[in-house]
């Protein structure tokens, strides 16, 4: 048992300083994930101490939240001298925008649909604003086809739409839906690919978390600290949301036979389950002195990654490295 946690640690340790997370990424990614199902609220002196043990001085977390809530990623509440912090009405929705690429992924099934985006120049302004509305529809997975033209292979006329009234431009672009219809003849949109994504960059990050990753699944076993099992949540969710949300999720028809994304997910998954139950354990013995603000886990969290399989959690953590290695 000693040997399986220090070997364990030293993964956690390794990755630290190798990789060490950016603090107010860390305290979305936190809220989003661990303190959301439990009611969204955290006093500052209890974030503090969560992530200190994943290299996040007070001084600097106290920076990151400040800023975080002048972006309007949160919002805070006085206490007397006591701040609580939870997701702001803008920082939750773009949180729920997130969740389902970070835990359900791509749909399955796709008809051969797609959203398109047409921006006409805006005037004076026309440089700053374009440039703005690009940065925001890529990041919502569109690519760029043409000049002013984005694309995505799926019905997201609805995130379309948000990101246009977000800028206050409902009304300066064009959000259409449309079917391929050279079917063969011409050129064909997957000729695009390479053009309108980045798909070799998402590939080797997908490829670096499953590396990463999957050795960390294979030291666990059901003794671990609770501390070390929510390190491991943490920093498993943490880098898992910094790939998936630069991943334009393309349907699996338009992806390689054997995209890595594919067992980076599954690995994804099986490690979230593996260690859920020590790291609420953490969570608990650290926030249930306030019952008020922090509550039972609502049952939509049961839902992550395809849903909670309770017979393989009972099974010893393990992985297989050459399923991995693919």
């Amino acid at each position: 048992m000693q040997d399986s946690q220090s070997t364990l640690q030293h993964l956690i340790s390794s990755l630290l300083e190798r990789d060490p997370p950016r603090a107010k990424s860390l305290c979305v990614t936190l809220l989003g994930d661990a303190i959301g199902p439990h009611g969204g609220s955290i006093w500052l002196s209890d974030l503090i101490e969560l992530v200190t043990p994943l290299g996040i001085n007070e001084r600097l977390l106290r920076t990151s939240v400040f800023r975080l809530v002048a972006q309007d990623w949160l919002q805070s509440e006085r206490h007397g001298r006591r701040s609580l912090y939870r997701l702001s009405e803008n920082g939750s929705e773009l949180t729920r925008q997130a969740s389902g690429r970070i835990y359900d992924g791509s749909p399955t099934q796709w008809e051969g649909d797609w959203t398109l985006v047409l921006l006409p120049r805006f005037g004076n302004s026309s440089l700053s604003k374009r440039s703005e509305v690009r940065r925001e529809l890529i990041w919502a997975g569109f690519g760029a086809i043409a000049p002013g033209v984005f694309a995505l292979p799926r019905n997201q006329a609805s995130v379309a739409q948000k990101v246009l009234s977000k800028l206050k431009l409902s009304n300066n672009a064009l959000v259409l839906s449309a079917h391929e219809l050279n079917e063969g003849n011409g050129l064909i949109i997957n000729s695009l690919i390479s053009q309108c994504w980045d798909l070799e960059g998402v590939a080797r990050q997908y490829q670096d978390f499953t590396d990463t990753f999957a050795p960390m699944l294979a030291a666990l076993n059901p003794n671990i600290r609770p501390s070390q099992a929510f390190a491991v949540r943490a920093l498993t969710i943490h880098e898992w949301r910094r790939i998936v949300l630069h991943d334009p999720q393309l349907p699996v028809q338009m992806l390689p036979a054997d995209w890595p994304g594919h067992v980076a997910r599954e690995l994804c998954g099986e490690l979230y389950w593996a260690i859920f139950d020590q790291a609420e354990e953490h969570l608990n013995l650290l926030l249930d002195k306030d019952p008020i603000h922090y509550q039972a886990a609502k049952p939509y969290v049961f839902e992550r990654f395809g849903g909670r399989d309770d017979t393989a959690a009972a099974k010893p953590a393990a992985y297989n490295l050459m399923k991995c290695s693919r």
